[in-house]
């Protein structure tokens, strides 16, 4: 009984050390193992290693990706669209796992020059949370925890369902505009199938920059013809603006209903990037907009 027991358990050791091939978004096929060292690139990467309970493995990630580990001790990599390529290669990863947002060609084709295996996923912003449960997937297949990652799929159609039924109940949703700040001179529209956008529309707000797609410069014109009920903006640009009274100066917000009423919110720095945490910011918006949290 004792040597069928080892014989089964060998047998599924064998099998979990295979390498798996795994086709990327980028339509290349990468063979996995059982990785021990990761470099993970996007903080939405790292929040789903993270919910796995592989944080451990993660041995370099971007500055995003360390704010989500910290005080966790790995090697940064630098800014998250431009990281270290040299400073990858030197970890010696088992495996990278990046959206292609955060890592492209040539930098890409150097790794993989490099025989450092990379598996590329989505966007973290495509598709809202449709994309994060097919990205949470696509590592729970490549890391061989395929229940992991249902269970992770679950819970986030769990906690989404309440207030989505509690949307459907609104009279009249909240315009809410996303002013992505530098500083007092230097600030940006997130319009359309951005994670900003992704977060207006889950917290039962509309989008006031759907004029547009992506990302341009923010004129006060624009901002002053969307008419925003509400302004969020990252804690870091609140900050950098110079708190409230600071936004408040910004050319075009004071015209506003919500420079009007005072009406701005902050959300995590990470909020571009879809990932786990993405959900307690949707929930954090919705209770800032309507004043109570989803039930």
């Amino acid at each position: 009984m004792r040597k069928t027991t080892a014989v089964i358990f060998l047998l599924l050791t064998l099998g979990r050390l295979a390498a798996t091939p795994i086709k990327g978004a980028d339509g290349v096929e990468v063979e996995i193992g059982d990785p021990q060292r990761i470099v993970a690139l996007n903080a939405s990467t790292v929040e789903i290693l993270v919910e796995f309970g592989m944080g451990d493995r993660i041995v370099a990630t971007d500055n995003g990706g360390e704010r989500v580990l910290a005080p966790a001790k790995t090697t940064g990599l630098g800014h998250p669209y431009r990281p270290s390529v040299e400073g990858i290669i030197a970890q010696k990863p088992d495996l990278v796992i990046t959206p292609l947002e955060n890592i492209k060609e040539p930098p890409l084709a150097q790794l993989r020059s490099a025989k450092v295996p990379v598996l590329v996923l989505e966007d973290s912003d495509t598709d809202g949370v449709d994309g994060l449960k097919r990205r949470i997937t696509m590592i729970a297949a490549a890391l061989a925890v395929p229940e992991k990652g249902k269970a992770l799929n679950d819970s986030i159609d769990a906690r989404l369902k309440p207030i989505a039924e509690t949307n459907a109940k609104l009279a009249k949703k909240k315009r809410v505009f996303f002013l992505y700040a530098h500083g007092p001179g230097s600030a940006v529209i997130h319009g359309r199938d951005t994670g900003a956008h992704w977060l207006i529309e889950l917290a039962g707000g509309a989008n006031a920059a759907d004029f547009t797609e992506g990302t341009k410069p923010l004129t006060p014109e624009a901002l002053v013809a969307a008419a925003p009920d509400d302004i969020i903006m990252l804690e870091r640009g609140l900050s950098a603006v110079g708190g409230m009274n600071g936004a408040l100066a910004l050319t075009g917000v004071s015209l506003t209903p919500a420079g009007k009423n005072r009406a701005i919110h902050t959300v995590d720095d990470n909020i571009r990037w879809i990932g786990p945490r993405f959900l307690g910011e949707v929930e954090k918006l919705h209770a800032d907009l309507y004043g109570k949290p989803a039930k």
